[in-house]
C-alpha cells in the first residue's frame, strides 16, 4: 500500500509538471504570434499617427475583445483612445524683418535668405506692426544667485522681447545659469512678463545658433519665436520691430488601446506597455539615420505588447485574479516623448484614484543568455513592492533581478509616477539593436519572455489580497538627461552591477569610437569624477560642452587606461 501512494504521488508530479509545460508552451507560443505580427514589414515599425500603428492597434483591439476584456477608450464601446500629434511643421512663404533704432534709422531681414527664422516655440501664425520692444538682457530670473533680467517690469508688458542666447556665465563649462540657458525657459518666462513676441540674438561667437528646423516635440506656445542671424547689434538698439511668422502644421492621429476586466471592486491595477516605434525613421531617433530602412522594434516594443496581451489573457481566465480591477493599455506616441501614456494620464478613462498601482514593460524580449539579468525600476515608489518582489522565488542560474528605486525614465511608466501612483517598469537590457533596423523578430528570447511573465504573475500574487500602496517619491535618476550637450555615442550596461559603468556597445565615429573606447570598457573616471555606477556617469556626462577635451579612466580586462577624448 505504501509502494502505491509513493507511486500515485510521482504520477500526479509527473502529470503536474506535465500540464505547467504545456500551459507554458501555449504562453510562449502565444507569445511568438503576437510579436511576429508586430514586428513585422507590414506594419511598416509602427510610426506614431501611421497606417502601421492604427493595424497594430486593430490587432490589439480584436485580441481583447477575444478575451472578452471590455473596451474602455474614451469613445463609448471602442477600444481606442485617440489623441492628435504634429506630424510637422514648416514655415512657409518670404517674410522680412524690419526694425527701427533708436535714432531712427531703420533695418531689415530676408527670412528667404535665412537671415531670420522662427523657432519650435513659435507659435504658428501671428503678424506684428511696429511693436515696441523691450531689451530683456538674458531673460534669466536666478534669484538664488541674485540675478533678474526682469527687476524692473514696468511697461513691459505687450512688447516684443529682445533676448541674447547664452547667459552671464556662458562660455563656462560648468556654469551655475547653465540651467536658465534653454530657449524653452527663457521663452516661457518671457510669457509670464506679458512678452507679445521674443526675437533671440547672439552676441557670443562660442555659443552654438538655434537651428531653423521646427522640432516637432517642443510645444508650441503662444506668441511668435524668432531667431535673427544676422545685425544682432542693431537689434539690441531697436525700439520697434516689425515681422510675421507663418507656419503650416500638420497633424495626424495616434491611439491607445485600452481593455478593461471589470472585477467590480474598490481598486485597479494598470498594466502598459507602447506599442509605437520609429517607423522608417521619419521622425527620428534612429542609431542609423541614414539607412531609411523600417526599424521594426521587435524587442522594442513589441515584446512589451505581447507580453501584457498573454497577462491579460491568464488574468481574465483565472479566477483567482478577481480580487482587483484590471486596464491594459497598449500606448502610442512613447517614442516622441511619451505623449500617449501622458494624455491617457490627462485624460483618463477609468478614476485614477482607485488605481493600486502600474505595471510597464518596455524592453523584455531580450534576456542576456549570459547576464541573465531583468531589471525592475520603481521598487522605491511604494514600501510595498520590496516586499512582494522579496516573495518572488527566482533560479538565480536562470535569471536575476536587480532592483532601482526611482520612479521616473524614459518609457510610459513615468506619466504614472507623477501622477502620485506606485510603479514598476521591467527591462531585460540594452543592446546593439536597439533603435536599428536589425531590432528583429528572430533575435528575441522567448525562454526569457516567459520567466519574466511568470515573474510578473508573482509580484501581483504576493499583492493580490492588498488593497492600499502608500505612494513615496524617489530621486530621480534621469533629470540628467535632459540637459546633456555633449555624448561619447556608446551603449551603457543597465544591468552591470559592479563599480563603473561598463560599455556595453560603441557607436561609429562618435567621440567615444574616436577617444578608443571598447566593448566591455568599465569606465572609471571622466575628468575629475570618479564614475561608481550609470548615475555618477550622467551626471559627469552633464558638466561638459560641445569641443571640450578631457581623460577618461577605463578598466580593460586587467589593465587600466587613461583616453582623450573631445566632445
Amino acid at each position: 500500500m505504501f509502494m502505491k501512494k509513493i507511486v500515485l504521488c510521482v504520477a500526479l508530479l509527473g502529470i503536474s509538471i506535465a500540464v505547467k509545460a504545456q500551459k507554458s508552451g501555449e504562453v510562449v507560443k502565444q507569445m511568438k504570434n503576437d510579436l511576429s505580427y508586430l514586428a513585422s514589414d507590414q506594419l511598416e515599425g509602427r510610426l506614431t499617427g501611421s497606417s502601421g500603428e492604427l493595424r497594430s492597434s486593430l490587432y490589439i483591439a480584436d485580441l481583447f475583445k477575444q478575451y472578452k476584456i471590455s473596451p474602455k477608450g474614451n469613445d463609448s464601446g471602442s477600444y481606442f483612445q485617440t489623441f492628435s500629434i504634429i506630424k510637422m511643421r514648416i514655415s512657409q512663404g518670404r517674410s522680412v524683418m524690419l526694425w527701427t533704432e533708436k535714432d531712427e534709422k531703420k533695418y531689415g531681414l530676408k527670412s528667404n535668405k535665412g537671415e531670420f527664422y522662427p523657432l519650435a516655440q513659435s507659435c504658428n501664425h501671428d503678424s506684428l506692426n511696429e511693436t515696441a520692444v523691450y531689451q530683456a538682457g538674458y531673460g534669466i530670473t536666478a534669484p538664488e544667485f541674485n540675478y533678474n533680467d526682469y527687476a524692473d517690469t514696468t511697461g513691459i508688458r505687450g512688447k516684443v522681447f529682445v533676448i541674447r542666447l547664452g547667459s552671464p556665465e556662458s562660455g563656462n563649462a560648468h556654469g551655475r545659469y547653465e540651467p536658465y540657458e534653454s530657449l524653452t525657459y527663457k521663452v516661457d518666462q518671457a510669457i509670464k512678463m506679458g512678452a507679445r513676441a521674443v526675437v533671440f540674438v547672439n552676441v557670443n561667437p562660442n555659443i552654438e545658433a538655434p537651428k531653423g528646423q521646427l522640432d516637432r516635440t517642443v510645444k508650441p506656445r503662444s506668441i511668435p519665436v524668432v531667431y535673427a542671424a544676422a545685425l544682432q547689434p542693431s537689434i539690441l538698439n531697436a525700439k520697434s520691430i516689425s515681422f510675421t511668422v507663418n507656419i503650416a502644421q500638420l497633424n495626424s492621429t495616434a491611439h491607445n488601446v485600452i481593455g478593461m476586466i471589470d472585477n467590480h471592486k474598490a481598486k485597479t491595477i494598470i498594466i502598459g506597455a507602447h506599442q509605437d516605434h520609429l517607423g522608417y525613421n521619419e521622425f527620428g531617433g534612429s542609431r542609423e539615420p541614414k539607412s531609411g530602412q523600417i526599424h521594426n522594434g521587435a524587442d522594442d516594443n513589441a515584446s512589451g505588447v505581447s507580453m501584457i496581451l498573454s497577462l491579460a489573457k491568464q488574468i481574465k481566465k483565472n479566477k483567482k485574479w478577481r480580487q482587483h480591477n484590471y486596464v491594459f493599455i497598449a500606448f502610442s506616441g512613447e517614442e516622441q516623448g511619451l505623449l500617449g501614456s501622458n494624455h491617457f494620464v490627462k485624460h483618463p478613462s477609468i478614476d485614477l484614484k482607485t488605481v493600486l498601482y502600474m505595471l510597464n514593460y518596455d524592453m523584455v524580449g531580450r534576456l542576456d543568455s549570459v547576464k541573465k539579468t531583468l531589471m525592475v525600476y520603481g521598487v522605491g515608489t511604494s514600501p510595498a513592492w520590496k516586499t512582494a518582489l522579496a516573495s518572488v522565488q527566482t533560479d538565480s542560474s536562470q535569471i536575476k533581478i536587480k532592483t532601482t528605486e526611482s520612479g521616473t525614465g524614459s518609457s510610459d511608466h513615468t506619466s504614472f509616477y507623477f501622477a502620485n501612483i506606485p510603479v514598476l517598469h521591467f527591462f531585460t537590457g540594452q543592446h546593439q539593436d536597439y533603435h536599428t533596423p536589425s531590432d528583429d523578430e528572430t533575435k528575441i528570447n522567448y525562454g526569457g519572455m516567459l520567466q519574466v511573465y511568470n515573474i510578473s504573475l508573482d509580484v501581483m500574487k504576493a499583492l493580490n489580497t492588498t488593497n492600499e500602496m502608500p505612494f513615496t517619491a524617489t530621486k530621480s535618476e534621469e533629470s540628467e538627461k535632459m540637459s546633456f550637450k555633449v555624448t561619447l555615442g556608446i551603449m551603457p550596461d543597465y544591468v552591470f552591477d559592479g563599480v563603473g559603468l561598463r560599455v556595453d556597445g560603441v557607436n561609429l565615429g562618435k567621440p567615444g569610437e574616436k577617444a578608443g573606447l571598447l566593448k566591455g570598457d568599465i569606465i572609471i573616471k571622466m575628468g575629475d569624477y570618479s564614475i561608481s555606477n550609470i548615475q555618477d556617469y550622467m551626471k559627469s556626462l552633464g558638466q561638459f560642452k560641445k569641443g571640450q577635451t578631457t581623460t577618461i579612466e577605463v578598466k580593460r580586462g586587467n589593465d587600466t587606461k587613461t583616453l582623450e577624448v573631445t566632445f
